[in-house]
């Protein structure tokens, strides 16, 4: 009698293997964060008020770009903080950033604020 066989295994393959095993080890991965990036930029696109594609094209590319910096950071973070492998959470991890769109300004002015606040606090020789 035959073994039972079960494709469970087939269903907890990650999309950042099944990229890496199509289309090598060093681009596999960023074509896995280019690809989701761009599917969550696509929501912030989708409720923008643009005066031209090329501004569309633009919002587009910004949220994809800021997805494939920060993707791995935010990913390793995640991986340190809970334990998810870095190759789970390397797609939901692009979507949400895509996702966030024009978002990230107040965090990225936020950080602006807090490094001004360190480097004035160091050059008057505090902690």
């Amino acid at each position: 009698m035959a073994e039972p066989t079960t494709t469970a295994a087939a269903g907890v393959t990650s999309l950042a293997v099944l990229f890496a095993s199509l289309l090598g080890p060093d681009y596999g991965p960023y074509v896995l964060i280019t690809l989701s990036a761009i599917s969550g930029a696509l929501w912030p696109l989708s409720d923008a008020r643009t005066d031209s594609r090329l501004a569309g094209a633009w919002l587009l590319l910004r949220c994809t770009a800021t997805a494939l910096v920060l993707t791995s950071v935010v990913a390793g973070l995640l991986e340190k903080t809970w334990g998810l492998p870095i190759s789970e959470g390397l797609a939901p991890v692009a979507l949400l950033i895509g996702a966030m769109g024009n978002g990230w300004r107040p965090v990225f002015r936020s950080l602006g604020l807090a490094v001004q606040g360190w480097s004035s606090d160091a050059a008057r020789g505090q902690k």
